[in-house]
């Protein structure tokens, strides 16, 4: 019987596929060597001697990882995918808990996918070594309260997701049976430990250190488990030690992947061509395919867009046999289709990076992706899903130049070390929200009065002292304002409304209630603001579970956040018109370390910037429908808005070339995906704007027309686009590469290469033109890099112009402006009147305005006579919609994981 690899090299192998490029990855043989001797006795030895697949030995990694254990060291196993690293860890934990009798190791899984997939393995291993399967327990997000409890008394092995960790055991820390379980507390296990950067990895690393100080107080009140040990563990990291050191403030050695002793099998690499547009549609068909043949072997199939991943799935035409996976989905709905993996009665899935972990399903022979993986550890993990037991094959189904575009070949690209991974623990609005927590674990264990500081030991990132003190109740007068909307969504119970997973991000329960629908409204999933505006924005179908969903309404108040969806019929899709405005400041205090550049015709900078994202409107059927036209159908259907602020890389260049249409946004796309494809940058979590740029100088702000902006999209910012400014040069020379491929034809179409051919050159020479200057140096921008204006006048907003302020709750509401005003108090600034109800006016200052949506243009003002001009040569920034490319109106989400 055909074999479900023998099908898919089969179907590539038709007329309407055509394979770019092939790598063999040949198999492997084992390295193996001996137990050590500490393992060699008791439970473990009796596991490991008489277990038929070890055969009284082990691999050579996994034996030298053990005795870097048993020497006392913190250890962090950097080998490849399915080289039996948990085997390592599970010795350890079972040798410990064996040894001291009231020891507890507690076990951070990122998923909770894989931490279920887990728990039958390590009750497995627990049988085999004599001792009874429930000194092992997983509690995650699933486990029933009334379970909990029990499960920190009994069992020795807890497996949990850090977000259960932050959100629940760290909130009841005045519990006694709490504080038995970190008093007993002597091994912190973490896998996966690639996972754990940016966003989820930086709000990681100061739960590891609360975990660490409530350790280390509850163990004063009884017996304690010694110094605390870690064991870490990824396929896919570079520079293991020093990024575990940041991680968790711990001292680690490294086992790498040159002692790696584990087999491998054979694996077919292929980049399939295929544009992006057509991606989806062929890749069902395929599906349809491979479902149709025999039942031997099953295939896996990634996409970086949760909605794409619906729209396959739907497209599939096999319901029962192939099913969408990602986050957002609720409990039982992802326990069901984890169950059918793992029996097998699913022929394929189709997952965000959501099933990228090292969930074991030995019978995934076949993988595909859509578009090159956004990071090269991505890339590593999803290939690993495929052929674990036997040969198998993995497709990028990409464009013809996907590689070439970036100067590499697929070879090339597989060869390649990956990325490092990304902390910044500098982010202040980060630091805040783990302050309020700490602040409130340090109160529950017994702390207050002057001894509310953060305790020493735990080694804290530079800066956190300072913001603890704006933290806790006694620093909350003399706390900036930056932190009130951050300090409002915390409330009393921080560690539930500030997940890991965001900073300081609003998200929504997706309730089903909307129009038509009877009953009380039913949840049936969550998402957060930032995928909100891009997925269930007002009047959208929203995918979920392979079904579409009319969103009807948004409801945000004091007592609900909640989206109100209903069932959809039809077979339509939409997209959001999304528009990015941007606020910039080059100013002394607004410059990121002094990061600033000047030529005769540009400058760059790295710098603080104010963003808001807001969605505007929908395409449904290729009709372009704005919320302003709408309103009058349904109230309801209103522009959605997600403001933040964040640092960033401004490219200004007064050049001709770059005032050709279309070419700022061509290159800001270019070198963002560039950027974010060198530094492993998820496209979510790093935008660009070629659009709607304002300079704010002395509180006021004028067009920057010959800009565009790259940003950090966190709120506070991870400094993830620093590279852009620090390693520019290098940037450009992957464009410069990318050109030569160009003019070697291998590039899509004969326009992408000439624009490639001249832009890369000229990007080049502005460069070079830039020379270095201190801050001090300069002051006011000169005219032409969107500068002053002529003498006795200022860039102001134009009467009747739409824009908006924040309300008390952070809210923004729009308002409209009646005529700018100087008001002198103990120097002159710039306020406006506005309208509000009932005929009565207001007055904002200039600096409380945000600039949002297409309803605002800016002028000239004189404030002596009262004269208004038009901008000349400078039309607007306001502009039209604009429609975001389809990778990103989904929703992009690579580093997607489930709590």
């Amino acid at each position: 019987m055909a074999t479900i690899l023998d099908t898919f090299m089969s179907e590539l192998r038709r007329d309407d596929f055509s394979v770019v490029e092939a790598v063999q990855l040949p198999g492997r043989p084992e390295r193996r060597a001996p137990v050590p001797s500490p393992y060699r006795q008791g439970p473990v030895g009796k596991w490991l001697k008489n277990d038929p697949q070890l055969a009284g030995g082990l691999w050579t990694h996994q034996s030298a990882a053990l005795e870097a254990i048993d020497e006392g060291h913190n250890v962090v196993l950097a080998t490849g995918t399915a080289s039996g690293k948990s085997l390592v860890f599970q010795a350890a934990a079972l040798h410990l808990v064996a040894r001291v009798s009231d020891a507890s190791v507690l076990v951070f899984y990122p998923l909770k996918a894989l931490a279920s997939d887990q728990l039958e393995r390590w009750r497995q291993v627990a049988r085999r070594a004599g001792l009874s399967e429930s000194i092992v327990a997983r509690l995650d997000g699933d486990t029933l309260v009334d379970e909990r409890k029990a499960i920190l008394e009994n069992a020795h092995i807890v497996l949990m997701t850090p977000d259960v960790c932050h959100a629940w055991l760290m909130r009841h820390l005045s519990l006694p049976t709490h504080r038995r379980f970190l008093a007993r507390l002597a091994l912190i296990i973490i896998d996966e430990a690639h996972v754990l950067e940016g966003v989820f990895g930086s709000n990681f690393a100061f739960l590891f250190r609360r975990l660490n100080a409530a350790r280390e107080l509850c163990g004063r009140q009884g017996p304690p488990a010694g110094p605390l040990r870690a064991i870490a563990a990824s396929a896919t990291i570079s520079e293991p030690r020093e990024h575990l050191r940041r991680l968790t403030g711990l001292d680690f050695v490294a086992i790498e992947e040159s002692m790696d002793g584990a087999p491998c099998q054979d694996r077919m690499l292929l980049h399939v061509a295929c544009s992006r547009r057509d991606a989806e549609p062929v890749l069902a068909d395929m599906h349809r395919r491979l479902t149709a043949a025999g039942r031997n072997g099953s295939f896996i199939t990634f996409a970086d867009s949760r909605q794409a991943v619906e729209r396959i799935a739907i497209q599939s035409g096999a319901d029962s046999l192939v099913k969408p996976y990602r986050s957002g989905y609720e409990p039982e709905d992802r326990a069901a289709i984890e169950r059918a993996l793992r029996e097998g009665t699913l022929r394929g899935v189709v997952s965000t990076s959501a099933l990228e972990l090292g969930i074991d399903i030995p019978h995934f022979i076949v993988g595909m992706n859509i578009g090159v993986p956004s990071s090269r550890k991505a890339f590593r993990q999803r290939l690993g899903r495929v052929g674990r037991v036997s040969e198998g094959a993995f497709a990028i189904v990409a464009e013809t130049a996907a590689f070439h575009r970036y100067g590499t070949t697929l070879e090339e690209y597989y060869r390649m070390s990956v990325e490092p991974a990304h902390l910044y623990l500098a982010n202040r609005f980060m630091q805040f929200t783990h302050a309020k927590c700490l602040a409130d674990e340090l109160e529950a264990l017994g702390v207050s009065g002057q001894m509310m500081k953060p305790p020493p030991s735990a080694r804290w990132p530079e800066g956190f002292g300072d913001v603890f003190e704006f933290a806790h109740a006694r620093g909350a007068r003399a706390r900036p304002r930056e932190f009130d909307h951050v300090a409002r969504i915390g409330g009393d119970t921080p560690q539930i409304n500030y997940p890991l997973r965001s900073v300081g991000e609003e998200s929504f329960a997706v309730v089903r209630g909307g129009s038509g629908v009877a009953g009380m409204p039913s949840r049936i999933g969550q998402v957060s603001l930032q995928h909100a505006i891009r997925e269930a924005y007002p009047g959208a179908i929203y995918l979920h579970l392979a079904r579409r969903w009319k969103v009807w309404e948004w409801r945000s108040t004091a007592w609900e956040r909640a989206i109100r969806v209903a069932p959809a019929g039809g077979g339509s899709f939409t997209r959001p018109l999304i528009r990015t405005f941007v606020n910039l400041s080059v100013e002394h205090d607004s410059l990121v370390e002094g990061h600033f550049r000047r030529g005769e015709s540009g400058f760059l900078a790295e710098c603080q910037l104010q963003i808001t994202e807001r969605v505007e409107g929908l395409v449904e059927r290729g009709e372009r429908r704005l919320y302003r036209d709408l309103r009058h159908e349904n109230p309801a259907l209103t522009p959605k808005t997600r403001d933040f602020r964040t640092t960033g890389v401004v490219f200004t260049i007064e050049e001709d070339w770059f005032a050709e249409p279309g070419v700022k946004q061509r290159l800001a796309e270019r070198l963002r995906d560039l950027f974010s494809r060198e530094y492993s940058v998820s496209p979510q979590d790093a935008g660009f704007a070629a659009t709607n740029i304002s300079l704010v100088e002395g509180g006021l702000r004028r067009p920057l027309t010959s800009a565009f902006v790259l940003y950090d999209a966190t709120q506070g910012s991870l400094r993830l686009t620093e590279p852009a400014y620090t390693r520019c040069d290098m940037l450009i020379t992957r464009l410069e590469r990318a050109a030569a491929s160009a003019l070697e034809g291998h590039t899509p179409s004969d326009e992408e290469g000439a624009f490639l051919v001249e832009v890369a050159p000229a990007l080049r020479r502005w460069y070079e033109r830039l020379g270095s200057e201190q801050p001090e140096a300069f002051g006011s921008l000169h005219e032409g890099f969107g500068g002053k204006a002529p003498e006795g006048w200022l860039y102001v907003l134009a009467p009747e112009s739409i824009v908006a302020r924040r309300d008390t709750q952070g809210v923004l509401r729009d308002i409209e402006i009646i005529e700018p005003e100087i008001v002198v108090d103990e120097e002159p600034k710039l306020y406006y009147r506005y309208r509000v109800p009932a005929g009565a006016k207001a007055l904002v200052p200039a600096e409380k305005i945000e600039c949002v949506g297409d309803r605002w243009r800016t002028v000239l003002w004189n404030p002596n006579t009262g004269d208004y001009r038009e901008i000349e040569n400078e039309a607007s920034e306001a502009g039209s919609v604009a429609e975001r490319p389809v990778s990103l109106a989904d929703s992009v989400a690579p580093n997607e994981t489930g709590t």
